[in-house]
């Protein structure tokens, strides 16, 4: 931005310059002069008086076509230039959007990847409780448990059947 303000505020400086000094035209004779006000010179000898009016029009009309395209050019240049900025600023805006963007998909896939982690623990969690009350049906039922060991399981299943249930209401969330 700053180098755009820069680079129109020097060129049209160097306008305003080029337009209080001398300007050269080319004839379509071939013949080059030096115009400055009304004050024209051919190789640094000043000719004005030794030209016919038609030579002097021709000349002046040939500044006049000149400017106009000078002016063309700097109005052109402007209107490129803050086209240049406005597309500079749509650029801008995408980029932050884009972002901003990303930044929402990467917290909703951390998100899924936090709800798939859940429901892996919760079937991880419900796979050992049931494997460890299968275990301790069998032994039970085969008479290998004593009266405290079955105190001990029944702790065990306890504590993995509150793991199932946490578990459980981490998916929820």
């Amino acid at each position: 931005m700053y180098i755009l303000k820069k680079s129109i505020f020097i060129t049209t400086i160097l306008c305003l310059v080029a337009c209080s000094s001398s300007q050269r035209v080319i004839t379509d004779n071939g013949n080059v002069y030096e115009v400055k006000g009304k004050t024209i010179k051919n190789n640094g000898v000043k000719v004005t008086d030794d030209l016919t009016n038609s030579e002097k029009e021709a000349i002046n009309r040939q500044l006049e076509q000149k400017e106009a395209a000078k002016k063309a050019y700097n109005k052109e240049h402007e209107t490129i230039e803050a086209a240049i900025e406005k597309q500079e600023n749509i650029q801008k805006e995408a980029k932050n959007k884009q972002n901003e963007l990303e930044e929402k998909l990467k917290a909703l896939e951390d998100n899924l990847e936090e709800k798939q982690d859940s429901r892996d623990h919760y079937a991880t969690a419900k796979e050992r409780y049931n494997a460890k009350k299968a275990k301790f049906k069998k032994l039970k039922k085969e008479g290998k448990l004593s009266p405290n060991d079955i105190e001990d399981w029944k702790e065990k299943l306890k504590d993995l059947k509150e793991e199932v249930n946490d578990a459980k209401n981490n998916i929820n969330y």
